[in-house]
């Protein structure tokens, strides 16, 4: 497979966990407080946060390739 190829997989791939952690931190944000009580600490929510920025980085500059990618075709 062509790099082109596996880049929109990628992509979508790095979307979808973006998505999925954040629904991870919404719910134990709700929980913080209450009971139960919530799952992650701090520190937890931190390594979180700095993985989806991690992702989401990456992610953008696959989403730059392609789009430069698609210029370049005639």
């Amino acid at each position: 497979m062509s790099r082109e190829t596996l880049l929109p997989d990628r992509l979508e791939n790095a979307l979808l966990t973006i998505n999925q952690l954040s629904k991870i931190l919404i719910n134990n944000e709700a929980l913080r407080g209450s009971e139960p009580e919530a799952q992650l600490d701090h520190l937890d929510v931190d390594a979180v946060m700095r993985a989806v920025l991690l992702i989401s980085a990456q992610a953008h500059d696959d989403f730059c390739e392609i789009i430069n990618s698609a210029e370049v075709r005639p």
